[in-house]
């Protein structure tokens, strides 16, 4: 299985500016609520590429690990290589599943390793996000798939801040997009990206995130706010009624939102 060539160490590229560091206590959990919102649209999408046993594939940015496992059974005795700055939540006891401690900011794999190559709501917090994209397209070997999934907000018909909710996506948007070097609308650009690096077949799906009534991310959503929201008060980007009008509003019964989606985007790459 392919593995990352030796390079001279370079600086740890910032992911988050520390405030999604594994290490904190509500990270582990905001990973998870995570994949229980995305992961049925990643497999879908996956799935629907061909997966199959023998596969060789990559999972980058592997988090608290979820694809990674599934990815590994799903194509057993194919290999899967998951990377993460930080590894320390996934598993190292699945025999066809590598762990490898990875910047993709700085460090690469050799050209045409993988059969699928693989990253959710990475990219977008990257500052070099349109270079690794080139990049990971040519770790795909030729008949071989990429796939991205990006977090989109959709915060630009809010207008007025009109309640604790709006405030708290304005905020989020706003010290991502400043503090943390984030661009949180970038993901909208995937499929023109896909066509520039000459992939074929490209296709997207996108899975709306709804809080509120109804809801398929309330947790994601919650533990999101509540991770960053002591940051927010700090940089005085929300007031300390904020947060709690949010979640009133969310346990209310009678409010729903879409502050965001996940956009799933495929290309494969040419024979």
């Amino acid at each position: 299985m392919p593995t990352a060539p030796e390079e001279k160490k370079r600086p740890e590229s910032s992911y988050g500016a520390g405030l999604l560091n594994h290490q904190l206590p509500l990270e582990h959990r905001r990973l998870q609520a995570l994949e229980a919102f995305g992961d049925p649209a990643t497999r879908a999408a996956i799935t629907a590429r061909g997966l199959r046993s023998g596969w060789r594939c990559l999972e980058l940015g592997g988090g608290a690990g979820g694809i990674a496992e599934w990815l590994a059974s799903a194509c057993a005795p194919g290999e899967v290589v998951v990377t993460d700055i930080d590894t320390s939540l996934l598993r190292r006891d699945i025999p066809n599943l590598t762990v490898l401690r990875h910047d993709v900011v700085h460090e690469s794999f050799p050209e045409g390793s993988f059969d699928l190559v693989h990253t959710r709501a990475l990219l977008e917090h990257l500052p070099s996000r349109e270079e690794v994209l080139g990049r990971m397209a040519s770790w795909v070997a030729p008949g071989g798939w990429l796939c991205v999934d990006g977090v989109i907000t959709l915060d630009s018909a809010i207008g007025e801040r009109r309640n604790g909710h709006d405030r708290c996506l304005r905020a989020l948007v706003e010290l991502a997009a400043t503090k943390m070097g984030a661009d949180l609308h970038w993901a909208q650009a995937l499929p023109r990206l896909f066509a520039e690096a000459g992939l074929e077949d490209i296709g997207l799906d996108a899975t709306p995130g709804q809080v509120g009534v109804g809801g398929n991310c309330n947790a994601f959503w919650r533990i999101s706010i509540e991770h960053i929201e002591p940051a927010l008060l700090e940089l005085g980007m929300l007031e300390p009624r904020d947060w709690p009008e949010s979640m009133e509003l969310l346990d209310s019964g009678k409010f729903t939102d879409v502050p965001f989606l996940m956009l799933s985007v495929w290309g494969r790459r040419p024979r």
